[in-house]
């Protein structure tokens, strides 16, 4: 199990982005950066939600910024990232986290439903990074993870009727190698992490019965801990991983093999 070394402070005066800052994944990959010592701004929809982020991340002493944000609009991303820019003078970590998924059965998808996961998961992931990655390049130094999900690699058996999520996510992991290649001679890394089912709150509203059908799926039967993708992100952003780039992991419990 990958944990975080409180107060190692291996980012101490990086500049982080964290989107989907609001939702469960997203503060605890917040708030974990900043434990390590990042300057942190979070970009979400739910502006309250990502204010509440901001302040703990503020609570622990760390700069820290928030901004309501479509991250589908790529000129209202453009100027979330130019503000951040010039508040901590730089961004050096992306996490592109958030995006979420609907079931349906595919024979019964309209197009609307479809288009809406591709827009939040895979062209959210487009407009962050692009509007991020040139100033990366200029100070030739960048970290980039992309949370994707077990979807993209194993199908949706989690959930039937996720085809839609499944497939943007898999475009998730598509971006995330091919961009890998793309930068990986100018000081920037690309990595994913493709994550199983997590103990976040909404998982408190199985049945006992849907519990047991998820458990039955993953080798280890444990729901992903938020703390322990949170410590995968802060690795892959670390010093040490600096020669680490266009990996796919997943942190699955096994579904995957």
């Amino acid at each position: 199990m990958l944990t975080i070394e409180r107060g190692s402070m291996r980012l101490e005066g990086k500049r982080a982005i964290v989107t989907g800052a609001a939702g469960a994944l997203g503060r605890v990959i917040a708030t974990a950066l900043a434990d390590e010592g990042a300057a942190v701004a979070g970009f979400d929809l739910n502006g309250s939600g990502c204010e509440e982020t901001a302040a703990l991340v503020a609570a622990r002493g760390r700069p820290a910024h928030a901004v309501a944000v479509d991250l589908t609009d790529f000129a209202a991303v453009g100027r979330a990232v130019g503000t951040v820019r010039e508040s901590f003078d730089g961004v050096d970590i992306l996490v592109n986290c958030a995006g979420g998924g609907v079931v349906c059965a595919f024979h019964e998808m309209d197009i609307e439903t479809w288009q809406r996961q591709l827009d939040r998961n895979l062209t959210a992931v487009f407009t962050v990074t692009r509007h991020v990655l040139p100033g990366m390049l200029a100070q030739r130094e960048g970290r980039i993870v992309n949370i994707a999900s077990v979807a993209a690699i194993a199908g949706g058996r989690l959930v039937r009727g996720a085809t839609a999520y499944a497939a943007a996510k898999a475009g998730v992991v598509g971006l995330t190698k091919a961009l890998a290649i793309e930068v990986a001679e100018e000081g920037v890394t690309v990595n994913c992490l493709a994550p199983g089912a997590q103990a976040t709150p909404g998982r408190d509203r199985d049945t006992p019965e849907r519990r047991e059908q998820l458990l039955s799926q993953i080798p280890t039967r444990l729901l992903g801990r938020p703390e322990d993708l949170a410590g995968a992100v802060v690795f892959l952003v670390a010093p040490a991983a600096a020669n680490i780039t266009g990996v796919i992991l997943p942190l699955d419990g096994g579904h995957s093999i």
